[in-house]
Parts: structure tokens; sequence; C-alpha cells
């Protein structure tokens, strides 16, 4: 039985000449810039801006919504129908429990901020534009609006990192459902990522570094390119995006060639006890769509210590509409291993407080499960858990609660935006900023004012 969710629509924007999901055509949204609202500075209530807390950025993409009341908001006194099959445990913060199935992550919940209380609420609510909205911090429809940085290529233009390291790394692909398309922003190609996925390759570190550059016809129809290019680079208002276009390729080309780069992703570097204990829950055999290599978190781990800055990885696919609960057996364990090995690791090597350590989804999952003897959840944009760990966000706290169903945020309700703010806030940046899109429009970095979330703030 297929567990995703088989109505979507898969998104097809830019499919032609893009570079790490990073194309060259429908450029007409950044004409489209969205004004800035005098009241922002207001919404910060008093917060001053500090020095930098956090230097680096991880994020855990966990597509398709992870089920928050069967992970990280347990209601074991919900009604049948609601309540999860797995126990919920104590862990080492007084009042917070989680489910049964992350017994390390339960001994060491205060080196995380469990967040309850930000959602999409809906808008937008679905797995195209929701990945947008908390990949960036505003909302973004996959076409027609501005279209926002992700928070690692704004680290990109205004902090890049060493010269012989991507600024921001995504180990196999942004999202399941919209792949690589959010890479593409009113930053231009110099900005986008670096992807690539080297496990694809085998662990074969002679091979593992090639690149997911979306543009096989570079060599085979060189001809016909050079046509192309010669075209698009008489049309004056694409000039600055051929111009980043061609800066992020020999970027790319050099990032994928340095011994740096390559040491920090030869795991043979580790010791197998290293790798047993991140992959102690894998099986033997890996569906790699579904189920996700935990070999990426320690692969990140090590990119963070070799100082790229923003390191981002898909981790599974967690739409399950079918099969909820067998493969969550099988995925939270997987899941529970490998992130309490990472924050452990991060924090033994001192990188845990100047690291923020975010694993998420674009959704939860509906409290209230199908019919059946193996039911699914469905979509659910009410409520939802975000992880967050290091970097200035308070350890051993829990943010925001869920009613009684865990269907609706009752306390400390924020919206993404606020995630947003909060990121860009630990990270030395302020909210405020505005960056100029390559036609020289300025936009701020969150559109909308609000406030950062100070409960979860250390």
């Amino acid at each position: 039985m297929n567990t995703a969710c088989s109505s979507f629509r898969r998104a097809n924007r830019r499919d032609f000449l893009r570079i790490g999901g990073l194309g060259l055509c429908g450029l007409g949204a950044l004409d489209v810039i969205s004004a800035r609202q005098s009241a922002l500075a207001a919404a910060y209530q008093g917060i001053k801006l500090r020095a930098p807390k956090a230097k680096q950025l991880l994020v855990v993409w966990m597509a398709g919504g992870p089920p928050h009341t069967d992970m990280f908001d347990m209601k074991p006194q919900s009604p049948s129908g609601y309540a999860s099959p797995y126990k919920a445990i104590s862990t080492n913060v007084a009042g917070l429990q989680v489910c049964e199935h992350m017994p390390k992550l339960a001994k060491m919940a205060d080196k995380y901020c469990v967040i309850r209380s930000v959602t999409t609420m809906n808008k937008p609510g679905d797995h195209a534009r929701a990945p947008m909205y908390w990949l960036t911090g505003n909302p973004r429809l996959p076409s027609g609006t501005d279209e926002y940085p992700m928070y690692g290529s704004v680290l990109s233009k205004l902090r890049p990192g060493p010269k012989d390291l991507p600024t921001f790394a995504v180990l196999n692909k942004i999202d399941h459902h919209i792949g690589n398309s959010i890479a593409n922003s009113f930053l231009g190609p110099a900005h986008a990522p670096l992807i690539f996925d080297p496990l694809q390759q085998k662990d074969d570190i002679a091979k593992m570094l090639k690149p997911q550059l979306e543009l096989p016809s570079f060599e085979r129809n060189a001809d016909l390119l050079k046509a192309l290019d010669r075209r698009l680079r008489t049309q004056d208002q694409l000039d600055p995006v051929i111009a980043g276009l061609d800066k992020h390729q020999q970027t790319a080309f050099d990032m994928l060639r340095s011994p740096r780069l390559r040491e920090a992703l030869d795991l043979s570097k580790e010791k197998e006890a290293t790798l047993q204990r991140y992959t102690a829950n894998d099986p033997a055999k890996i569906d790699y769509t579904n189920d996700g290599n935990s070999k990426h978190f320690l692969m990140a781990r090590r990119l963070i210590e070799a100082g790229v800055p923003v390191v981002h990885f898909s981790y599974g696919y967690w739409d399950w509409h079918g099969k909820n609960f067998s493969t969550g057996r099988r995925m939270i364990p997987k899941f529970d291993a490998a992130f309490s090995s990472l924050l452990e690791d991060l924090d033994q090597r001192g990188l845990l407080d100047t690291t923020i350590v975010l694993a998420l989804g674009e959704m939860g999952r509906k409290p209230k499960f199908d019919n059946g003897t193996d039911p699914g959840r469905d979509h659910w944009d009410y409520a939802q858990f975000a992880i967050a760990a290091g970097g200035g966000f308070r350890g051993g706290t829990v943010v925001g609660e869920t009613d009684k169903l865990g269907e609706q945020v009752t306390d400390q309700f924020y919206k993404v935006e606020s995630f947003g703010a909060t990121l860009y806030h630990l990270m030395g940046i302020d909210p405020e900023t505005r960056l100029h899109t390559l036609n020289n429009r300025p936009v701020s970095l969150i559109a909308e004012h609000a406030p950062i979330i100070k409960e979860a703030v250390a």
C-alpha cells in the first residue's frame, strides 16, 4: 500500500537550465515585490539584536509532515481513534514526555527546545507551499509571489564561509515534493545552495562528488547551449542572472574539487563504532526515498566541523496516509538514534553552543487517525512540532501547548514569520534587513511583522 499522498501534483518549475535546482527562466516574480509594513520595528518588543550566538545552521528536514502526537506531543489520555498506540515516556525534563521509540532523545531533552506553537495555520497548507514558508520565513507560492531566499542563501549573501567550502550545502535534496525549486530566489544563482548526494555514489570518494548539475547537456549539447547563451545575453534584464549563474557554476566546480570538502565527506575517517551509533536502527536495506539514510546525519556533522556555515538535508518521507504506526515503528527509532548522536557529538565538540540544529517538517498529522488495522493520519496544518537545539535556543524548554487532542494550539501561538525572525536574530542578522533583488529592488528578509519567540531563546 502506498502510504504517501497520491493527489499531490509535483511542482515542475524551471525544469530547464538548472544548477542544483536553480534556473534561468520564469523571472517575472522579481518584479513583484511586496510593500514593507511600517510597523515592523515595533514587532520585536524591545529585544535588541546582539552579536551572533549562532555561527552555523543545520537543518534536518522531515518532508511530508511527521506525526506530532506520535512523537513530541503525546496525548496518552485522548480517546480511542486519537491516542497513539505508542507509549509516552518521561524525559530528563520535568513534564515533557516523548514517544517510547525515542529513548535516547528522552535522556537528553535538556539539550533541545520543543516548539509546539508555530504552525502554518493552513496558510499555506500543502506540500508545495508549506516547505517554502518554513524554509524562508515567508509565505511563498510556487509561482507569482516574491521568491524569498532560504536562510542559507541569506547567510551566503551576508556572511559567506571559507573560500574552499560552500556557505550553503544541501545533501541529497531540499524537499521531497518540490525538490530543489525553492533554491531559486531573488538573490540569484550566486547564493543558491551547492546540492549533491555523496551517498548515492556508494561512498566512493572518487565519484561521490558528482554534483546535481541539472545541465546534463552542458557538454553533449554545447552548441545548443552556446546559442541559447548568446540569445539570453541580449536581454539586459537577465544579465545579472547570467553573471550569477556563471559565478555559481564555477564556484560549484571549485568547491567539488576542494580537498577540504572531500575530507569532510569521507566517512571512512570515522570509527566504525561512531557509524554504528548513528545508523543503529537503520535496516540492512534502506528504501532511499522513504526511509532516509542516517549516514547523512554523520556527514552533516562533519561538514559543520569543517566549517560549512549552513547544512541542510532531507531525511525520509513522513507523509503517512496509510500504515502510520507500522511505518513509525521503523522510522522513529531511526531518527532517535541518528538525531541524538548528532546532538551528542556536536555538544561534546563544543559546537552545539554556536550551531542551530533544527528538525521539523512542513506540517503535522491529523490527530484523529483513519479506520483500519494499520491506519494513516491525514495532513494537519494546525499543530506540529519543531525541534530546535543549540545556537542560542533554550534547551529543556517546551514552547506552547495544544488542546487535549493535539488539534489546535492553545498557548503561545506564533506565526512561521516569528520562527524565521528568531533564527535571524540568533544568527546576528536584523530581521528588518533589506536585501536587493537582481534588478535592485529592496526586499525585507521577513515581509510581515512578527515577534521573536522569546520563550525559546536562552
